[in-house]
Formats: structure tokens, C-alpha cells, sequence
């Protein structure tokens, strides 16, 4: 609904006052919300592998390092993965990796991702571990930036080599190959081109490491340089040769010198290079863009492999290159290109080996020496093992390292996340999972590309649409899952021009309206059968009139095959405007763009050239309001802009311009339509080894003037509209964090390396104010909890190797602040609208139970804990049930999850309704409300859950009662034991044991019994029912009603009727046994001087 504009004046200046004030607030100190967590939900499906490596007599054990995700480890060949390098904060980027073959304790770590384009993923120089992959010291070579190759020599683990590409956009002496002999502590430069070239490769054979091959390419990008074709050699904005070369070492890399001539041809771009061993460093290869050559001596003589071959070669300008020798046989020869290939008869042929069609883009292989069929490959798709030559491989589907670029949510519940993962397409998850964790049954892939958006239909979240293949925009509906291109460049015609990364978004104000950004910006009301460009081309700045002028975009025609945007995109990064400065139709593209969710007429763009462009009337006018007095403007990527959620004047602005070595954050804001901008950088590093630049910035959907923030290195949050940053790390790991999405009260964000992280109901960042630091606690106001099941599996679990996130905490998630240690117990206590107690929660220490141990490994069990109180905030959650009822024995059900069953039977889940909380912390109460509401999906309406609940209650008090009775009973039975043990006369331990045989027939035994602990024997007549078996028959039917939401059927009502009547008759048989028989055995116990057993203080009557 498009709300009236008159009222906007008024809105915009009251609104205004108020950001002006909340700007000048004091900042929260960063303890009122450290106790929040960061959930990572997958999906587990492998991103591109920078560097593997195994270990020699390990057979399963491996360590694959990530563009942006540290370094990981499996020790069951691939059957499971985790990271090892989370404790190293400053950088994540891993260029290579490699075990020392004699110490398998000892890991080098090179730092920074060989890339191509312009993107930067650099590292902090090499780490090292001495205890495989626990600790990790840092060993310096900060500058080097980008480290594609390390060696360490087979039997002394302290000399170590490593290739040094260096800083991209910084000419610098630190490139160059870089020795050391006593493990790292001190360095020695053996091979230095210049200060833009670097070391790319270098390799040996193992049986022999005194003979070496390198080689250099040139990488500086100079940034003041035009932007070079897709596929220029080395990558990135290119000039001047590329500084391609071969060089040789006799003497394990002390000294070298090139090699040319002897058949070899020129070299140029990306090259990779192999020694093969048992032929004495004698058999050699190298392979680039100019083909796959073999030399037998050595390097001095070389000779063409294939030539005809074009998969031999490096066919992907530079994006991926390699060629390896098999260990055992140096005939049997690798390359990579799209996919891999192999040659069993020493290069001269090639057939396939690994990949799929679309390819798996194979970027590193590594070999056991001492076992050729032990192989590790590192592609695009992840990680994968072989133990059999590459017949067999373990699976990348079980690697939470994706690399996303931009994210979205639907409207579902739960809802999903969407995204553009590299090299992989597209993929969607969901952020729960109904059998309690979010398993494969959770995501699935989507149609569409690797680059760009997804976004779901607001209406349906059956229908999405998504960049892709060709530049194009494909509409998916499921669940049949069938996609058709819609893009309005389909007619070429259109002259259409766009990013890489196109934006698209629905309209906040009108669901039905998509936008797409190109050089204009297009919007659709049908589904894509009809566009409408609701703008001029946008990528002039102002003023610029361009050579040839281009009239404003019209509706295409309807879909045809056609297009005008370039197919192959897969070596271009993601970063970059495939453009020149103006593009090749004389203007940038659109960036990003934030159509307002206050006023539907107003609509933010920015572009690819740092132009900011803005409409008030949905396009019909468009203002420039472009950021004044910017630095290099026209290479300013405006890579987000978001407008405000709670006024239309303002909007937010995250610029990217590390193309230029520039690495600083760079954000702004505007409350008055972007007449003016201020810089908005106060508590962010500017000088982060792995960079600090700018990626994301989104308001808050509900709180004025709080924001959060995306950097390539960390993620950050302000309260205060941008004054001041804190970090919002919390437990995230260092990476790429590229998008931000907020779905209701969770935050999600989308990263460059580790996919998807979820914050859980961030409604405490919505209310901590400065001032509760002084306040001895604080009770946060929950966000509304979803009345769900923990897991509704009937059946036998995924074993905790199948890869599996964890699901956000079971209902209401209950943040607390402490100001100071407590000296007494915390307590927290649920009570529902009639003030009625619901649940108990207590810090004090939880007694081990007397439970016999349960009958499956000890890792399926949820261990209790008490409430923490640490100093500053606390984290529990109150999942919604009642306190658990008191039961003679427990169990776990076989909807299990690792670390999360609890024991059986569990309290009857609350209603939907207001619900209060009371938190006591040194006799000082806490007061808040929490809103329950019934899961969306539910078929049950209120009348059916009312009727349901009331009857579960009616158990639940039931169990309770008849659990009090059977202690009554047991307590009474000890006494009786205590007579037995006391070697009685034969008269008084006849009658002792005739008094205990009644007990037992009227408690009943725990564990057994009726109903309780086993079936009734087919076959005469039904034993009297007992309290041990009442109270199991109302724990199994509360059980059996808690398992979904519906109105209880008549054979239910019937079955919790019987029970009641038994309970009834069982307590007329011990009220009888109390009034007759208690009083004859003590008569009994009197005659022989033997003390009375005492009757219970109270006797129950029936509840009913």
C-alpha cells in the first residue's frame, strides 16, 4: 500500500529531531550483549578450495586451507570436517598448506589466496604448527599478502620455502621466494624478480628436493590502469608483459636461474609446474596458456604434449592451472582445466578423470609420496579424497564453506535463505529444521548463477527469481522446481548493460512489484512478462553528456533468445564492473538499490561508478545526490544502499574501493535525501591484514538508528546511527562477510568462505541503552517465541556424522544482564496470564541423577545445566513446556539429536498467549512479558489446542499426582524394609511380609507394572492397576498427545478417562488400606515393642 505523501513533511522532520538526538548518545558498552550467539546453518555444501594437503602414514588425515575460511582438518578421510584455525583472528585467507613429511605434528600455513580478478583475500604471511593444528605461532612475512606455494623439505621440518606473490595493488620488495632452515624464526629472499613480480609455483620431487622449479608472474594491478578484459594473464587490471618465467634450483632454492630456450616458448599468465619423482629430477613439466610441455633432462630440452588438446592447456585465463605427476609413475601425468584430466602415457594423451559437466573447476591436487592412490583434490565444489586412484571419492557435500554474495529471506516460517555461492549456482536453506537441526533435508540447490541475487515472492515463496545463466533473470516456481529466463535484455534491442553481481528486489510497499537494476532501473508487476524501465540510464554523473546519447530504455518486447551480455563469466571476480570507467555504452551500472519501505515512491540507487541517484515518485524524476568530494568517484563502487525503515529522508551508503589499494571502510549516511552525507567510520580498523573495507550496511527493521555492518573482515554494529562501531563478532570466525539480511527479530549474514551465520532474536540489541551498565540486572523483553516441537522425527536419527546444523534454541531465547557476581541464587520463573506457575528455572547446582545409564552413548544426551550469572549477559531459553513431571524412571525418545534429547517425559507445551517473566537476582525482582504464537504451519485451530491442552493438563496433573502417591507408598515400604532387616520374630516377619505385599499391590514397582515398563501379559484377568503403573499410563498418554497439534480423538479421551478411573480406584483401595490395615499391622508391631508406622501426613483426594 503506497501511504499518502502529505504526511511526509511532518514524519521526516520529527523523525530528523529524533536521529539527531540518538546520534549523540552514548554508545553500550559491548558486556550487554556479549552473551549473544551466532549460529551457523550451513548449507553443507563445499566452496572453492584454495590449497590441501595429507599426512604420510595418516590415511586419514587432511587439511584443506580456504580463500576466506581458515584451514580445516579431517581425520576420517572426508567423512567429517572442522576448522583449526578459528583462533587466529587477524586473517582467514589461505594460499597454501603443507604437513612436514617427517613431523606430522608440523603444519605450515601460507596466508592469501592466489586469485585472479580483483578481489584481494589477502593474508598476514605464514603460521605454523607444532602440535597438528591445536595452536599456531605466527612466523611473520606480514607484506607478502598472497602465498600460493609452500615446500618443506622430507626430512628436516625447519626448512621451509614458500612463494610470496605480494600486495596486489601496491608495488613492494616482499614478493620473491623466501627460505628458512631454522622453522620459520628468521627468513632469507633466494629469488627476487622486481616489486610487481611474484613467485606463482614451486615444486620438487620429493626423492629429491635439491632440484627445484619456479615460477613468476607478474602481479600488480595498477589501479590508476583501465580495467583489462576478462581472462588478462595474472588477473586484474594488467600492464606491461607479464612477467611470466621458469627458474631452476640445483641447491634446494639457495640459488637459481632461469630457464628458456630448448623448445620451451614464450611464457605468459598463470603457470603451474611438476618434477616427477624416480626419474632424478630428470622428467619435468610445465603447463599455461601456451599448452602442457615436458622436458626429460632436466629443463634443458622441451617438447610440446598434445598440442591438439585444448583441455591440456589453461583454458580458463588464469582462473585455475595445474599439473601433477603421479608418485608411483611418472607417465601418469594430471592437468586441470574445467575439469581434470589424466595421461597414462607421460603427457602424450589426456582423457577425463574428475569433473562433471559445467565443471567442477579443479583448483589443487596433492599426492601422498608414498602412495599414489591416496589423492586429495580441492576444486570450486570443495574438498574430496580418494583412497583407490580416483575411483571412489568422499563427498564436498559436508563443508559449511561456501562463498556467498548476496543474500535474501523469504516470508515463510520457518524462513529460508538465498544466495549466489561461487563457482556453485545457487542455493537455498532453510533456518530451521523440523527433525531439530537443520539437515540436507534443508536446503536444496536453486536454479540460477553464481553471481547476483535471489529473492523469493513476497506472496509465495514458491516462486523466486534469480540471476542467471547468460546475464540473464530466471523465475523458479516449485515445487517442481522448473525456471524460465524472464530478463528483459533478452531482446537485444533493449541495450541493456549490467554488474556482475545484478541487484534485484521486491518493493517493500508493493509485493508485486520486482526491480531489477541494470543501467536503468526496470521493474516487472507480472512475473517478468512484462518490463517497464522506470528510469533514464543512471550511470552518468551529473552534468556528463555522453558521446552518443542513449535514449531511456522501453518495455522489451516479449522473451526471445537473444541477449547482449557475455556467457562466460566464470573468470571474472565478482567485484568488478565488466565495464571500462563508463562502460562500453559510456555509463557505469547499477550497483545496488533500496526502494523505501515507509513510502513506495521513493527509491535509492547506486552504481558501479559512484554515482547515487534518487527518486521521490517512483521514476518519474530522479535527483543525483551523489556523495560529494569523493576520492576517485567514477571507481567508487557503491556496493550497498539501504534506506531507512523508520525515515524516508534517510539512507545508508557502504563504498568498496580496494580496487585502488585502498582497504579503508568507507560508509555514509543522510537524513535529508542526500542534500548532505556524513562519513560514518568512528571504532572501525582501517588496517586489517585481511582488509577493512567496506561490503554491506543495513538499518534495522524496527530501531531507529541502529545499524550493522559487513567488512571484508569482520562484522560490526552502532546504536547510535553510525557515531560509533562495536564489533558484533561475538563467536564468528574472521572471513569475508559480504551481505546482511533481517528477517523479523533474527539477523542473518551471508559470508565470503563460511556461508550462513544467524543471530537469534536480536531484540536485546533493540533495547539496550548505555545506562544499564549501572544497573545491578536487567531483564531483556524477549522477542515473540513460535510455539514448536524440538523435533518431530518418529523414527531413528541421521548419526551425528551425517553434516547437520543446529537449530535455533526451542522456543522463547532469555537474555539477562548481570552488573556483578550474585550472591545467591538466580532464579527465573514462568507464569502464565492467571499468574499460575509454568515453569522454574534456578541457577543453583543441579544434583546427578540416579537414573540407571541410559542404553546409547552418552554424546545423544542434553545435559541439564543451571541458569549461568556470569557478569554482563546471560543466555537461556525457556522452551515453552511446563516443568517436566516427576517420573520413577526416564527415557529418550528416538527423535534424537547429538547433545540435545533430553529424558522423557517433558512438561505439556504451553498455549499461545502473554506469558510473564520474573527474574530474581538478590531478592530483587525482574519483570517481563513474552508473547507465545502458535507455529503458522499448524492445522489445529485455538478451539483444538485449547481442547487438547486441557486434557494434557488433565494428564499432567495426573502423573504428578500419582507419582506423590507412589512415594507415599514408598516411604511407607522402607519402613517396612527397615522391620525386615531387623531379623523379626517368624510371627511379626509374616505379617511384616503379608503388609508389604499389599503396599507393593497398591504402589506398584518403578519401572514396571502396568502400563509402565512393559505390556500386560495376554491371558486371564487384568492385575489391579497400581500407583507406579496410573502414573506411567499418564506420562505414555501425555506422550502420545504431544506429539502434534489436533484435538484429542475419542479413543484418546477414552484411554485418559480409564486412566483416571484407575487412579481413582487405586486411591479408594489405599485410603481403604490406611483407614483397615495400617492400624491392624501397627496394632501387630505394638505386641512386639516394635515402633508404629506413621500414615501420610496428607491423603490426597482425586483432582479429577
Amino acid at each position: 500500500m503506497i501511504r499518502p505523501f502529505f504526511l511526509r513533511p511532518l514524519l521526516v522532520g520529527g523523525a530528523a529531531l529524533l536521529l539527531s538526538a540518538a546520534s549523540q548518545a552514548q554508545a553500550p558498552d559491548p558486556s550487554l550483549y556479549q552473551g549473544m550467539v551466532w549460529r551457523n546453518i550451513g548449507p553443507f555444501r563445499g566452496g572453492r578450495v584454495a590449497a590441501v594437503t595429507g599426512v604420510i602414514g595418516q590415511p586419514g588425515t587432511f587439511y584443506m586451507g580456504m580463500p576466506l575460511g581458515g584451514v580445516w582438518k579431517t581425520t576420517s578421510a572426508g567423512v567429517t570436517w572442522y576448522p583449526i584455525m578459528d583462533s587466529v583472528k587477524e586473517a582467514s585467507s589461505v594460499g597454501s598448506i603443507e604437513v612436514a613429511p617427517s613431523d606430522p605434528n608440523v603444519i605450515y600455513v601460507g596466508m592469501g589466496d592466489l586469485i585472479t580478478g580483483g578481489g584481494i583475500n589477502e593474508g598476514n604471511g605464514v603460521y605454523k604448527s607444532t602440535d597438528a593444528g591445536k595452536t599456531w605461532i605466527h612466523l611473520g612475512l606480514d607484506e607478502t599478502k598472497q602465498i600460493p606455494s609452500i615446500l618443506v623439505d622430507p626430512h628436516d621440518p625447519n626448512l621451509v620455502m614458500i612463494a610470496a606473490q605480494g600486495n596486489m595493488h601496491v608495488k613492494s620488495d616482499t614478493r620473491g621466494l623466501y627460505r628458512s632452515t631454522d622453522g620459520g624464526k628468521t627468513w632469507t629472499k633466494t629469488l627476487y624478480i622486481d616489486d610487481e613480480t611474484g613467485i606463482q609455483k614451486i615444486a620438487w620431487a620429493p626423492d629429491n628436493p635439491k632440484v627445484m622449479l619456479a615460477t613468476t608472474v607478474r602481479h600488480y594491478s595498477d589501479p590508476t590502469a583501465a580495467r583489462a578484459p576478462r581472462g588478462a594473464p595474472g588477473g586484474g587490471r594488467q600492464t606491461g608483459p607479464s612477467g611470466t618465467a621458469l627458474y631452476k634450483s640445483t641447491d634446494e632454492g639457495l640459488t637459481w636461474k632461469e630457464v628458456k630456450g630448448g623448445g620451451l616458448p614464450a611464457l605468459s599468465g598463470r603457470t603451474s609446474v611438476a618434477v616427477a619423482m624416480g626419474t632424478n629430477s630428470q622428467r619435468m613439466f610445465i603447463v599455461g596458456n601456451f599448452g602442457l610441455y615436458r622436458s626429460d633432462d632436466g629443463g634443458q630440452k622441451w617438447k610440446q604434449m598434445d598440442s591438439e588438446d585444448r583441455r591440456v592447456a589453461n583454458g580458463q585465463g588464469g582462473y585455475n592451472c595445474g599439473v601433477y605427476v603421479n608418485p608411483k609413475d611418472p607417465d601418469t601425468v594430471y592437468v586441470v582445466n574445467t575439469c581434470s584430466y589424466i595421461s597414462h602415457d607421460g603427457g602424450k594423451t589426456f582423457t577425463g578423470f574428475k569433473g562433471a559437466p559445467g565443471g567442477d573447476d579443479p583448483q589443487q591436487f596433492w599426492f601422498d609420496p608414498t602412495d599414489g592412490k591416496r589423492i586429495f583434490l580441492g576444486s570450486d565444489q570443495g574438498a574430496t579424497i580418494s583412497l583407490d586412484g580416483g575411483l571412489n571419492w568422499s563427498s564436498w557435500y559436508n563443508q559449511p564453506t561456501g562463498q556467498v554474495y548476496h543474500i535474501s529471506t523469504d516470508n515463510q516460517y520457518p524462513f529460508w535463505v538465498y544466495a549466489t555461492q561461487q563457482d556453485s549456482g545457487c542455493i537455498a536453506t532453510s533456518s530451521r529444521g523440523n527433525l531439530g537441526a537443520v539437515t540436507a533435508l534443508d536446503w536444496s540447490p536453486h536454479p540460477g548463477y553464481e553471481f547476483g541475487y535471489i529473492v523469493a515472492d513476497p506472496l509465495n515463496p514458491k516462486i523466486s527469481y534469480a540471476g542467471g545463466p547468460g546475464g540473464g533473470i530466471v523465475k523458479v516456481t516449485n515445487p517442481s522446481g522448473q525456471w524460465i529466463n524472464v530478463s528483459p535484455n533478452l531482446d537485444s534491442k533493449a541495450n541493456l548493460r549490467k554488474v556482475g553481481n545484478q541487484p534485484l528486489m521486491f518493493s517493500p510497499t508493493n509485493p508485486h512489484e520486482l526491480f531489477a537494476g541494470f543501467q536503468c532501473l526496470m521493474s516487472t508487476t507480472d512475473g517478468g512478462m512484462h518490463w517497464k524501465a522506470l528510469s533514464p540510464d543512471l550511470g552518468f554523473p551529473k552534468g556528463y553528456v555522453p558521446p552518443k546519447p542513449e535514449a531511456k530504455p522501453t518495455t522489451p518486447p516479449a522473451a526471445k533468445s537473444g541477449g547482449n551480455v557475455d556467457n562466460d563469466m566464470d573468470d571474472i571476480d565478482e567485484d568488478e564492473e565488466p565495464t571500462e570507467q563508463f562502460g562500453p555504452n559510456g555509463g557505469g551500472s547499477i550497483e545496488s538499490f533500496s526502494p523505501s519501505s515507509i513510502d513506495g515512491r521513493i527509491i535509492w540507487v547506486g552504481t558501479s561508478n559512484g554515482l547515487i541517484k534518487l527518486t521521490k515518485d517512483h521514476g518519474k524524476t530522479w535527483e543525483d545526490v551523489t556523495i560529494p568530494k569523493l576520492e576517485n568517484p567514477t571507481r567508487a563502487d557503491i556496493s550497498c544502499i539501504d534506506a531507512s525503515h523508520t525515515d524516508p529522508g534517510t539512507a545508508y551508503v557502504a563504498i568498496d574501493y580496494h580496487s585502488l589499494a585502498d582497504y579503508k571502510p568507507y560508509f555514509y549516511r543522510t537524513h535529508d535525501f542526500g542534500k548532505t552525507w556524513t562519513k560514518i567510520v568512528a571504532g572501525l580498523p582501517d588496517d586489517q591484514p585481511s582488509g577493512s573495507f567496506a561490503r554491506v550496511i543495513r538499518a534495522d527493521t524496527k530501531k531507529a538508528n541502529l545499524l550493522f555492518a559487513g567488512t571484508e573482515s569482520s562484522m560490526y554494529v552502532s546504536f547510535n546511527d553510525g557515531d560509533t562501531w562495536q564489533s558484533l563478532m561475538l563467536n564468528l570466525p574472521n572471513t569475508s562477510y559480504r551481505d546482511i539480511a533481517i528477517n523479523g527479530n533474527d539477523l542473518v549474514v551471508g559470508t565470503y568462505g563460511r556461508s550462513f551465520w544467524v543471530l537469534d532474536d536480536i531484540t536485546p540489541l533493540r533495547q539496550i541503552e548505555a545506562s544499564m551498565k549501572s544497573e545491578p540486572a536487567h531483564l531483556f523483553a524477549p522477542g515473540d517465541a513460535i510455539r514448536v516441537r524440538r523435533n518431530v522425527n518418529g523414527d531413528t536419527p541421521f548419526p551425528p556424522e551425517i553434516p547437520h546444523a543446529v537449530n535455533p534454541p526451542v522456543g522463547a531465547l532469555i537474555y539477562y544482564y548481570l552488573g556483578s557476581k550474585p550472591n545467591g541464587i538466580v532464579t527465573l520463573d514462568v507464569t502464565d496470564a492467571n499468574g499460575k506457575p509454568v515453569r522454574h528455572m534456578s541457577s543453583a547446582e543441579i544434583p546427578p541423577s540416579d537414573d540407571p545409564l541410559p542404553p546409547v552413548p552418552d554424546f545423544w544426551i542434553e545435559k541439564p545445566e543451571p541458569m549461568p550469572t556470569e557478569v554482563g549477559t546471560n543466555r537461556i531459553h525457556w522452551d515453552l513446556r511446563y516443568d517436566n513431571p516427576p517420573s520413577q524412571s526416564h527415557s529418550y525418545e528416538i527423535n534424537a539429536n547429538p547433545g540435545e534429547t533430553p529424558a522423557s517425559p517433558e512438561g505439556p507445551l504451553v498455549l499461545p498467549g502473554v506469558y510473564t517473566l520474573t527474574l530474581t537476582v538478590d531478592g530483587k525482582q525482574y519483570v517481563q512479558k513474552v508473547t507465545v504464537k502458535n507455529d503458522p504451519r499448524s492445522p489445529a485451530s485455538m478451539s483444538h489446542l485449547r481442547a487438547q491442552h486441557d486434557l494434557q493438563m488433565k494428564l499432567y496433573e495426573g502423573a504428578k499426582q500419582s507419582f506423590d502417591l507412589y512415594n507415599q507408598v514408598a516411604e511407607m515400604r522402607k519402613a517396612v524394609t527397615n522391620i525386615l532387616d531387623s531379623e523379626p520374630s517368624a510371627d511379626l516377619a509374616t505379617a511384616t511380609e503379608d503388609f508389604e505385599s499389599k503396599l507393593t499391590a497398591i504402589g506398584g514397582t518403578s519401572g514396571g507394572g502396568r502400563r509402565f515398563g512393559g505390556f500386560q501379559r495376554p491371558g486371564g484377568p487384568a492385575p489391579a492397576p497400581t500407583f507406579a503403573g496410573v502414573s506411567g499410563s499418564f506420562v505414555r498418554e501425555l506422550g502420545t498427545l504431544d506429539s502434534g497439534d489436533m484435538a484429542p480423538n475419542q479413543p484418546v479421551v477414552s484411554a485418559c478417562e480409564t486412566i483416571a478411573d484407575e487412579l481413582k480406584d487405586t486411591m479408594a483401595r489405599w485410603q481403604a488400606f490406611l483407614a483397615k490395615d495400617l492400624p491392624a499391622f501397627n496394632a501387630v508391631l505394638a505386641k512386639s515393642n516394635t515402633k508404629p508406622i506413621p500414615a501420610p501426613k496428607t491423603v490426597m483426594a482425586h483432582r479429577g
